[in-house]
């Protein structure tokens, strides 16, 4: 089969071929049709993530049953349209055991690939930019007849991520005021979710124009560009001290400090982008007085995706206008590029 390999940091992905992945009693075949090309994979591409070289990218797959292991034969079968929508866990933690399974304090790497000379593959996450997919039963989930497979792919992360962030993470309650910095794939899916919750305003912050008229098209009801004007103070003009709950959707830390200040006393502050390891300053400490409440999030519930995906099937939410482009997979790095420089609301990747 063919997968987009990666080597090393800023250097192009490799079209190249690898011997099939294996499918043990547990496991699903996967058939790649769309894999997202998400934030975080561009995150790995400049290094800021750590990684095992050489290795494959990749992670909101959506795709077709193609082989199901001896032991999930009742659950799938061949020819089902499905999506990966979890990572691994072990199964054993306290967190596993609490279905807090995005927290699990043990979880093992994905299985290893080989190419057709033998040489080991890691795999980032699932590995998704590649013509096959292997992965437990319990990371798949069926896609509804009414969902067409391209907009699938991207339920598995980034709009379910926003969801976990919008409804368990942040607590959203009907008339909350918001704020969401940062207007890519999680920002316009928290705002989505944000509006069928009954936020107002929901105010969405941007550098770009293009991604804020999307912002709107999504649901939010104040837009405010950070080139022209300083967002917290515009924030805290517009919603009398603060907004209820504020959202980083970015991972930037400058970005991320914005959301605090500009929080109300009592409200939440929720910061979806992945900061790393590295230090992060609060640039002024009243946080603390304000009892201004400071959460982070790590990608989502198994119920967030059955949930999210009965919403898609409802016509609540809408995923197919998110994807303003759809590329050959062999145009991956053309992908990784547009995305770098802000060209795309959310893209994804053919491979079948």
């Amino acid at each position: 089969m063919k997968a987009a390999v990666f080597y090393e940091a800023h250097k192009p992905l490799r079209i190249e071929e690898l011997e099939m992945p294996a499918v043990n009693d547990e496991d699903v075949l996967i058939k790649t049709f769309a894999c997202g090309v998400c934030h975080t994979d561009l995150k790995v591409f400049e290094g800021r993530n750590r990684f095992n070289p050489p290795t494959i990218l990749g992670h909101e797959v959506s795709g077709t049953v193609e082989r199901v292991g001896s032991r999930c034969r009742d659950l799938f079968h061949e020819g089902e349209p499905v999506i990966i929508g979890m990572r691994y866990k072990c199964g054993r933690c306290r967190y596993c055991l609490a279905a807090r399974e995005n927290l699990c304090a043990d979880r093992p790497a994905p299985p290893a690939l080989r190419k057709t000379d033998g040489t080991p593959v890691t795999r980032w996450n699932v590995g998704g930019f590649a013509e096959y997919v292997s992965v437990p039963a319990y990371m798949t989930f069926k896609v509804p007849e009414e969902i067409g497979l391209a907009e699938a792919s991207v339920i598995g992360c980034r709009v379910t991520t926003a969801y976990n962030a919008v409804k368990h993470v942040a607590e959203l309650a009907p008339g909350d005021s918001a704020l969401v910095i940062g207007c890519g794939g999680i920002g316009l899916n928290a705002i989505q979710f944000l509006k069928c919750f009954g936020a107002y305003p929901i105010v969405a912050v941007d550098v770009i124009e293009k991604k804020l008229e999307a912002a709107k098209q999504f649901g939010a009801t104040h837009t405010l560009n950070a080139k022209n004007e300083d967002p917290v103070q515009a924030v805290k003009k517009m919603t009398d001290g603060g907004a209820d709950k504020t959202f980083e959707a970015i991972g930037n830390p400058k970005t991320s400090d914005q959301i605090i200040q500009a929080t109300r006393p009592g409200g939440v502050a929720t910061i979806i982008g992945g900061l790393g390891s590295g230090p992060f300053t609060i640039s002024n400490g009243s946080f603390v007085t304000k009892e201004i409440t400071i959460k982070g999030v790590s990608s989502r519930r198994a119920n967030d995706v059955l949930e999210v995906l009965q919403m898609v099937k409802d016509g609540r939410i809408d995923v197919k206008s998110l994807i303003t482009q759809r590329y050959g997979h062999d145009q991956i790095n053309q992908a990784l590029e547009d995305l770098e420089h802000g060209r795309l609301l959310m893209g994804i990747s053919m491979w079948n």
